[in-house]
């Protein structure tokens, strides 16, 4: 079923996914309240600090935006974004695409893209997300869906392909059968040659691999862990080829940005935070150490579609 009375478009299918509403309560504090956490651009996806230009103190918001940088240069996505040889993309899709900035970088790399696609379960997410766009002149090339990731493949018109698709951070929040579920139904959306861009938290040991912190709540929708050897064959088995798959940001820099978090968390929750904020400190702690003792690692993956 598809509703589009509102700012997004709202996309039902026939299965109902039991973890969706724990995603849900992760992200539907106030997004003011979100900044005060991650940074004003309320990018959620690590961050780069070891850099030749930082010889002083870098804000979130400036090592996230590394980040993002770093891993269109590892996709091979030149600065400016069009080539002869690498024209626009046609049609691009950010997959659990938050707060909305991912969405209105590519935008501006993309001048030329007619077609931005991006899905979230969050509501909250997407009403700030069409407000954001909307202020920078985007409501005409962004589309925006209230869509479990496992529905993909009910998008409009499957006719036009994604060229790129964002992935950052969303499958730590998947369970296991949604991420098979749902990288094959992006198979059947998927240009051929279509490239897709992967942040995700991986563990290097999951038969051996203890928690810092007992896990007796699960924090921030992330229990379903995942090791790098599953997450790249979910890949291949639905046809994409791995180019490129490395530890990005380093530990030391992932650490860096979680402690940076959780030292806002403290700062503005003196009493201590409740709800998700108090399940992302407690995460940051429990993240930090297993970095630390390279038991976990984010990697940047970049996945090729070459067909099945």
């Amino acid at each position: 079923m598809t509703d589009t009375a509102s700012p997004f478009t709202v996309i039902h299918g026939s299965s109902i996914d039991p973890y969706q509403e724990k995603v849900v309560f992760t992200y539907s504090d106030d997004p003011q309240d979100w900044k005060k956490i991650i940074g004003e651009r309320l990018l959620f996806n690590w961050g780069i600090y070891n850099h030749p230009d930082s010889p002083r103190p870098v804000s979130l918001d400036e090592a996230g935006l590394r980040y993002l940088e770093r891993q269109l240069e590892l996709a091979g996505l030149p600065r400016p974004a069009r080539t002869p040889a690498m024209p626009s993309p046609r049609r691009i899709l950010d997959v659990g695409c938050g707060w909305g900035f991912i969405l209105g970088h590519l935008a501006s790399l993309y001048p030329e893209c007619p077609r931005l696609d991006g899905i979230n379960v969050t509501r909250r997410q997407l009403e700030h997300c069409h407000t954001y766009l909307s202020g920078m002149g985007l409501s005409d090339r962004v589309n925006l869906y209230l869509c479990n990731a496992g529905d993909v493949a009910l998008l409009p018109d499957p006719d036009l392909t994604y060229d790129l698709v964002i992935m950052s951070g969303v499958a730590t929040h998947f369970t296991n059968d949604l991420y098979e579920e749902f990288i094959s139904a992006l198979a059947s959306r998927m240009s051929p040659g279509g490239t897709v861009v992967i942040s995700d938290t991986l563990y290097k040991d999951l038969s051996t691999y203890q928690s810092a912190i007992p896990d007796l709540i699960d924090r921030q929708a992330s229990g379903y862990r995942k090791d790098p050897d599953y997450f790249t064959k979910v890949l291949i088995d639905s046809g994409f080829v791995i180019s490129a798959m490395q530890v990005l940001p380093s530990n030391s820099d992932v650490a860096h940005w979680l402690l940076e978090v959780l030292s806002n968390i403290e700062t503005h929750y003196p009493a201590g935070a409740t709800g998700s904020f108090k399940e992302l400190s407690v995460t940051a702690v429990n993240l930090s150490i297993g970095l630390l003792l390279d038991k976990i690692s984010v990697y940047s993956i970049i996945a090729t579609y070459n067909g099945r």
